[in-house]
């Protein structure tokens, strides 16, 4: 078989592995097929992305050639980089094996449940998908996003957002983007690249490391409920707060909430510079924001596992805002919740303790409660203690900021022997 007609069928997909092997060798000796491969592959590639402009269908996810970009470094003509072409050349005849898991609405063609395909490059330009590596690792992307799989324990991140969900086997899986390395040590993580200057980086059950790109030095170790973002000129700063369901990417970092959220913003008095974050853990820790998260069930804090159970009735549905557990221990930070119109705005507090004079002075009590299950990580997930809280509300006719203040006004004066609340619980429904 001629040269030409290998190139052919390698850039359909049809060369078999001989054919390939015969394609490697000659390629390695004649400079002119090298180039010709470059012009052929670049052809392919500008027609897959007109057909991705043209399609039709809600959503595309499409695997590109990244052989591409490999042998466009040959134009040098150096040996050593002819040899590292040959290299990713066949690489990328392979592919990462990957399996459809879940589609959202409208994804058609042989992106469907169950499909199982070998993968370098995924662009996805409307809906979701979520995708199962070799690895076991679950990958949930939604467009917009381009990204690159390099293995089945690497992948690297044009553009977008994903969520990874690593399971038993995926310790040590690496997403990388243009400003950061983000290691898992076990865990459920989101990574955001959507702004070419900066990437924003969330647990949300685990811990990760988080390195500079290209750098051996450990930006942060992040655990459950932690952030950050690493821009261009590798500066971190911290996430205060995630809007957003639990579901998949339901969350995001770097875009206002919904139109339909009642609490548009949260924040709190702490200072946010890096050496601050070392000397109190919650610098690092994101507020969570969840419309029509409050549900029996549903996770009181971002930073731990304990939930809400017994919510009243008149509660199930509210917009809900998850505080850190940490903050349980803080008497001097206030918090500011941002409104987006007229809320009856609701308040949790341990009853454990005196309330706090801001909350009786500025809620009424509205003799109801609802149960925090403590759920300590040493008891691997089991209810430790069901904690009653009272619940106090407030109505605000006008969309702006309300602050609330600390879970107690001054430190205690013996603090070995002090028994902290746990942190309140803020909720809101709109008024009718």
């Amino acid at each position: 078989m001629n040269p030409n007609e290998l190139i052919q069928r390698y850039l359909h997909g049809e060369a078999t592995d001989v054919e390939l092997a015969e394609l490697d060798r000659l390629l390695a000796s004649d400079r002119d097929l090298r180039r010709k491969l470059i012009a052929e592959t670049g052809i392919d590639a500008g027609l897959c992305e007109i057909a991705r402009e043209r399609a039709s269908q809600p959503s595309v996810v499409v695997p590109r050639r990244s052989v591409w970009l490999s042998w466009r470094s040959l134009t040098a003509a150096a040996a050593a980089v002819v040899v590292f072409g040959l290299l990713a050349f066949g690489w990328a005849r392979r592919g990462v094996e990957v399996e459809v898991v879940e589609t959202s609405d409208g994804i058609s063609g042989d992106w469907v449940v169950g499909h199982k395909a070998r993968l370098n490059h995924v662009a996805l330009v409307r809906g979701s998908v979520q995708i199962r590596l070799s690895s076991g690792v679950l990958l949930d992307v939604s467009a917009p996003i381009e990204m690159n799989l390099i293995d089945a324990m690497h992948v690297r991140v044009l553009s977008g957002r994903v969520t990874a969900d690593v399971g038993e086997h995926g310790k040590g899986f690496v997403i990388e983007t243009p400003q950061a390395r983000v290691v898992d040590l076990g865990t459920r993580f989101g990574v955001d690249a959507s702004d070419v200057a900066q990437t924003s980086v969330l647990v949300f059950q685990g811990q990760v490391e988080v390195y500079e790109k290209g750098s051996a030095q450990r930006v942060a170790l992040l655990n459950t409920g932690e952030g950050l973002r690493l821009d261009n000129n590798r500066r971190v700063s911290r996430i205060v707060s995630v809007s957003g369901t639990d579901g998949a990417n339901g969350w995001t970092a770097n875009a206002p909430p919904a139109s339909s959220a009642l609490i548009s913003a949260v924040r709190d008095s702490m200072t946010a510079n890096d050496e601050a974050a070392k000397k109190w853990p919650s610098l690092r820790n994101f507020y969570r924001i969840v419309p029509g998260g409050l549900l029996d069930g549903a996770l009181a804090f971002s930073d731990v596992a304990d939930e809400w159970s017994d919510v009243p009735a008149g509660l199930v549905g509210a917009d809900q805002v998850r505080t850190f557990a940490v903050d349980g221990f803080n008497w001097f930070m206030k918090l500011t919740i941002e409104v987006s119109r007229p809320v009856e705005l609701f308040v949790f507090v341990d009853q454990r303790n005196p309330v706090p004079e801001w909350v009786s002075t500025d809620f009424t009590d509205s003799g109801e409660t609802i149960t925090l299950n403590f759920k300590p990580p040493q008891w691997q997930g089991r209810v430790a203690k069901r904690l009653p809280y009272s619940v106090w509300k407030r109505i605000v006719r006008t969309p702006g900021e309300v602050t609330l203040g600390a879970p107690y006004p001054n430190p205690p004066a013996d603090k070995k022997s002090f028994n902290p609340n746990r942190m309140f619980g803020v909720a809101a429904k709109a008024l009718p």
